[in-house]
């Protein structure tokens, strides 16, 4: 066949899509196991090992199984449980395809999927070795893992239907992923992108089914767990770095989204 096959969609998409792991382990658990209704800022792989542990909300209890691997996509809400112990091996990650737009967010509950033993130990070897062959070797195991459990959970091509209302608010989604912060005003935002207020406020709410307003709200304190989990900064400094000028609006803020304080939600290891 003569002439160039173009893919404008792999081009065009192919450095968009972000995979940033923010943590691995191997974790021993009891009952002190044990987090009523927590939502997470960020995706999470459990390969589970040995005992029992759930997840439990209104709509379904998962048990974790020893013998599977299970996807805890980010801004799920559930409760975690261990009855007496458990051992598993976890991932914590995010994968963007937009900025602020994670690619699991949208698939809403708990996935499985077997794995062999031969196939965990492979992957602990590799973390274990430190070498750049090992992490070539993970970073493919990982990617594909990931891709099972997308193509398990997507159910086709169709899902990036629910990504096509962002992808028409990319420059606003860019602009944000920049200047986010407590401070931030919708007039702000507007001049940034030369259309009047209304207008750019009814579009983003047409286009993304959620008010631009509550959008920015819940980036902040997606951040803001982010950082509470994920770095030692004293609460009043990540207050700080999110634009907040009182902590204490910081604290009332954040616990609107999470129900918990910043200082109950940094105790959290789950």
């Amino acid at each position: 066949m003569d002439g160039i096959f173009e893919c404008p969609f792999l081009t065009g998409n192919w450095g968009s899509l972000s995979l940033n792991l923010l943590e691995a382990a191997m974790f021993y658990g009891d009952t002190s196991w044990n987090f009523p209704n927590t939502r997470s800022p960020f995706n999470r792989i459990y390969f589970m090992m040995d005992g029992e542990a759930y997840l439990e909300n209104e709509e379904e209890r998962v048990e974790l199984l020893p013998g599977n691997v299970y996807l805890v996509p980010a801004e799920c809400r559930y409760s975690y449980v261990c009855p007496s112990t458990m051992q598993k091996f976890y991932i914590h990650f995010t994968m963007e395809l937009l900025p602020g737009v994670d690619l699991f967010s949208h698939l809403g509950k708990v996935w499985g999927l077997p794995y062999e033993w031969d196939f965990l130990e492979d992957i602990l070897g590799a973390v274990q070795k430190e070498s750049v062959g090992g992490l070539l070797y993970l970073k493919a195991v990982f990617s594909r893992l990931v891709y099972d459990f997308f193509e398990q959970g997507a159910g086709g091509d169709g899902y990036l239907e629910s990504f096509r209302g962002f992808y028409r608010q990319r420059s606003v989604l860019d602009y944000l992923e920049g200047h986010l912060s407590a401070g931030l005003r919708i007039q702000e935002l507007a001049d940034a992108m030369d259309m009047p207020v209304h207008q750019l406020s009814r579009s983003f709410q047409q286009d993304t089914k959620m008010g631009l307003k509550e959008y920015m709200s819940r980036q902040l304190a997606q951040r803001a767990r982010q950082r509470l989990g994920h770095t030692d900064m004293p609460v009043w400094e990540v207050a700080e770095t999110l634009g907040f000028t009182d902590p204490y609006y910081f604290s009332r803020f954040f616990k609107k989204y999470e129900k918990l304080s910043p200082r109950e939600y940094r105790k959290l290891r789950f």
